[in-house]
């Protein structure tokens, strides 16, 4: 019967040079799902719940029979399409507001940032006289 050790010794299999157990960022744990994949179905989950709140409230204050009378177009517009219409039209939105969120998270600041560290300096502050070298002190309101 064969061990399965590292050059090492590690009956693990893993080199003692690579620390815990924790997997590394190229390493793939089955059933987990990528970054990519994770951010694709936040942004449609949280714009499929923001339609579906938003078509609540809308079509709670809406008659769909009551747009059939403001409707300008030949063809009538039922219940249903109303409703459907409504829910896509929102859903869109969520998805355009989702996608941006998202996007504006992963390519913000880098770590650190909030604690001052990759910042640029504070301005220097000048006195009033540094200011306004164009009046004279007596003309200054």
């Amino acid at each position: 019967m064969t061990s399965t050790s590292s050059p090492s010794g590690n009956p693990s299999g893993r080199d003692e040079w690579a620390g815990s157990d924790e997997p590394g960022p190229d390493e793939v744990i089955p059933g987990r799902w990528d970054r990519r994949r994770r951010d694709v179905g936040i942004i449609v989950w949280i714009s499929f719940l923001a339609a579906c709140a938003g078509t609540f409230v809308i079509f709670a204050v809406l008659d769909p029979e009551a747009l059939n009378e403001a409707w300008v177009l030949p063809w009538e517009m039922g219940r249903k399409l109303a409703y459907s219409l409504g829910f896509l039209f929102l859903f869109g939105v969520g998805f355009i507001a989702s996608a941006l969120t998202v996007f504006m998270i992963r390519t913000g600041p880098r770590r650190g940032h909030y604690r001052g560290r990759g910042r640029r300096p504070a301005p220097e502050i000048k006195p009033d006289a540094a200011n306004k070298l164009d009046l004279d002190p007596e003309e200054w309101p």
